[in-house]
């Protein structure tokens, strides 16, 4: 057995990080990619009801939306809650048209879109 200084890292040195912690700029809530629902960066088109968005429990949901067409509102779940049924979010502010949102909703943990037409929006969540 060896002591001091070796070229063996600890597992602990190799953490895979599985929280966005205190986010300053918001996240990507729509897929993987840095912006959109692709590579190239595409917003979401959406005419109904979304997937639910996993959120981190962040503080604020930023949404861009492109193209509007009749109505639009953001829906959340808590997984602390017993029912477990996404609601409104009675802090969202009425998102009437194309423009950028803030909504803030602390301790959500999944969103959903509701649509009323045709839409295309991006979003994101941080705690700033």
């Amino acid at each position: 057995m060896t002591t001091g200084f070796n070229k063996q890292f600890p597992d602990s040195a190799n953490r895979k990080y599985t929280s966005w912690g205190r986010t300053r700029t918001p996240k990507n809530i729509l897929s993987h990619h840095r912006a959109g629902t692709n590579a190239d960066g595409d917003g979401l088109s959406l005419d109904g009801t979304s997937d639910p968005y996993i959120t981190e429990n962040q503080r604020f949901l930023t949404i861009q939306v492109k193209t509007w067409d009749t109505s639009f509102h953001v829906e959340g779940r808590m997984h602390a809650a017993a029912a477990g049924e996404f609601e409104d979010i009675k802090s969202s502010p009425t998102i009437n048209g194309a423009g950028l949102w803030v909504v803030e909703f602390n301790g959500v943990d999944e969103v959903r879109f509701v649509t009323g037409g045709a839409c295309v929006f991006w979003a994101g969540c941080s705690t700033f």
